[in-house]
């Protein structure tokens, strides 16, 4: 299960001068938090660039209006993630100019085409992706204290695996006109990691795969546990949808799901 995503860079005032047993703690603990973001880039990167090449090449992405910094910004952020993580296991990766100076270059190299996700039509899942890899870099650039990338909302669109249907948001507070929870349906640790997890349908699968249970959690962020995890079938998966049936506190017995 992934740490909890909060900044740490008051942890680095404590690498000047004498270090107390209790300095030293959080500076384990900095660097350890920084190799985990670096693991979590590359592995969300991993598929990325393929992804986002392939997604060129077809409707609704107009290849015409994409910019050729923005085409060559995820060959580009692979390559700095490589260094990244080849320069993380220093034991000074804290303050280490090498490695601040690459993570700059790869937040610079993401600014095209994070602008160009913003107004073309990209799939859901690999805008799902993107999302992820942005708000790893920009938890990065918090502790480096570098600009981080600006959070642009996708263009909605229609339907498809991993996407919310062009129906937008759920309502806020997750109940449905006539009755019903309206929310995302996502694994448990997903729900807790912020609306950028909720319609990675991708992940969703991973981690109910390794056994993590599906909630559904409203557009205001309430969690609401599932009773009957048989009734949530893997279509689902990061989308909006309406559940009915008897709840009884965040729990719900699922009588019908609608998409």
């Amino acid at each position: 299960m992934p740490w909890p995503r909060f900044a740490i860079a008051s942890f680095l005032l404590a690498l000047v001068g004498s270090a107390s047993p209790q300095d030293v703690d959080r500076q384990a603990y900095a660097r350890d938090h920084v190799r985990f973001l670096v693991l979590q880039l590359d592995q969300w990167n991993k598929e990325f660039p393929q992804q986002f090449y392939a997604a060129l090449m077809r409707p609704p992405v107009d290849s015409s209006k994409v910019s050729e910094a923005a085409k060559a910004g995820p060959g580009e952020l692979g390559e700095s993630i490589k260094r990244l993580a080849a320069l993380s296991g220093a034991n000074d990766v804290l303050t280490n100019v090498e490695f601040r100076n690459q993570l700059q270059k790869a937040i610079e190299s993401s600014k095209e085409f994070n602008q160009a996700m913003s107004v073309q039509r990209f799939p859901t899942p690999l805008q799902s992706s993107w999302e992820q890899l942005r708000s790893t870099l920009n938890n990065l650039a918090r502790v480096y204290k570098l600009d981080s990338l600006a959070v642009l909302e996708p263009p909605a669109a229609g339907g498809g695996r991993g996407g919310r249907g062009g129906r937008g948001p759920a309502p806020a507070g997750g109940v449905a006109p006539g009755g019903g929870l309206v929310g995302y349906i996502v694994d448990l640790a997903c729900a807790k990691r912020g609306k950028g997890m909720w319609t990675n349908a991708q992940c969703v699968e991973r981690c109910v795969r390794d056994g993590d249970k599906v909630v559904l959690v409203t557009e205001d962020g309430k969690i609401f546990q599932i009773f009957n995890q048989d009734k949530i079938t893997a279509d689902s998966y990061g989308q909006v949808v309406t559940l009915t049936g008897k709840t009884d506190g965040d729990t719900i017995t699922v009588d019908s799901i609608k998409l």
